[in-house]
């Protein structure tokens, strides 16, 4: 044999013991993922990964799925719907008790049926973005895995009207002390809401994803008069309120809400003085008709000092009320004030000029 001879057999063995070695590696990859697939499989992995694609498509594919699993931390969940008189509701639970407590809720109706009635508070802080909403939670509330929000969509198109919605959630895991939860919960309720809106036929009109939203303010929370820049800015000059005796003031975020209010108070932050605005969902029945009570009363000064101004508005806020009145100066009460009810009508027409401007809304003589 000679040397070249020699030289291309050595050659030609090295390849067949190359691809030898290549068809062995193939072998054992194949192995490995056929074991590796058997233990995903065995440990549960499939079955929790195809629940949790499940979140997809749940309620009816309206669920954002995203912010949920966010919010849930990784804990398998399940998610169904339920309707009632007058709503429909996505609700989203634990699957495992050893998961802790996972009740998170997501409620559409109708603006104009008001069933459920829509909870909400002046001292819930706006969600802004260019929705008309609010978020509650009280930061100083031992249960932190508690909050709740609420938001008017408007319809467009060959729709009138539009939705209120509210999510309220009960997380072991969860802390709405953080910013980033509070984000994610608000995501869940307009993303949610937005998406059951357009499948009844609503086309929407949507804000910007909401990036920060702030917490609850107390009656304790006050703030000297002179530095208000929320939702008591330019309600009360300077010389009416030293007048007056206001000195501090218990105020949110400016930002149009289903509820929005003004404290003002007095030196240590005793209330003097209420301002409130409701809209559409948010202004109860019997609350309204208590109301029109007071705008049919003789005109001039009112004995308790509460005077109501109303608003016309498009979309989901359908109508606004807008009220003062002295603080536990309730109907039928007397507040020990000494009223000064000129400026308290201006004070007024202050407050709902602006709150209506923001949410497109026309006073209205009642």
């Amino acid at each position: 044999m000679t040397e070249n001879s020699a030289e291309s057999l050595e050659q030609e063995l090295e390849r067949l013991r190359r691809r030898r070695r290549i068809r062995l590696a193939a072998v054992v990859a194949g192995g490995a993922a056929v074991v590796a697939g058997g233990l995903f499989w065995l440990s549960g992995g499939l079955q929790a990964w195809l629940h949790d694609r499940a979140l997809d498509s749940a309620c009816e594919g309206t669920l954002a799925a995203g912010p949920v699993r966010e919010l849930v931390g990784g804990a398998e969940v399940t998610a169904g719907t339920r309707t009632g008189r007058g709503f429909w509701q996505c609700r989203v639970s634990e699957a495992d008790d050893e998961d802790g407590r996972i009740d998170l809720r997501v409620t559409v109706s109708d603006a104009r049926d008001r069933v459920p009635a829509l909870e909400a508070a002046g001292t819930d802080a706006p969600l802004g973005h260019g929705w008309t909403g609010g978020f509650a939670f009280d930061p100083d509330r031992e249960r932190r895995g508690e909050a709740s929000a609420g938001v008017l969509l408007d319809c467009g198109g060959t729709r009138d009207g539009g939705f209120v919605a509210e999510v309220r959630a009960r997380m072991d895991r969860a802390d709405f002390g953080r910013p980033e939860a509070r984000a994610g919960l608000t995501a869940v309720l307009t993303r949610t809401a937005t998406a059951y809106a357009r499948q009844e036929g609503c086309e929407v009109t949507e804000g910007e994803p909401v990036g920060q939203v702030g917490t609850s303010v107390n009656a304790w929370d006050h703030e000297p008069f002179a530095s208000v820049a929320g939702s008591c800015a330019g309600i009360v000059d300077p010389r009416t309120a030293a007048r007056w005796g206001v000195r501090t003031a218990v105020e949110t975020a400016p930002g149009p809400k289903p509820v929005e209010g003004c404290t003002l108070g007095g030196l240590r932050g005793a209330p003097l003085y209420t301002f409130t605005a409701s809209y559409g969902p948010a202004l109860e029945w019997s609350a309204r008709e208590r109301l029109e009570d007071l705008a049919d009363r003789p005109a001039g000064d009112a004995p308790d000092g509460r005077y109501v101004l109303w608003a016309d508005c498009r979309g989901a806020a359908e109508r606004a009320a807008y009220v003062v009145a002295p603080a536990g100066g309730g109907l039928g009460r007397t507040s020990s004030l000494i009223l000064d009810h000129p400026g308290l009508r201006t004070a007024l027409s202050a407050f709902a000029e602006r709150s209506a401007e923001a949410h497109r809304c026309t006073l209205t003589a009642d």
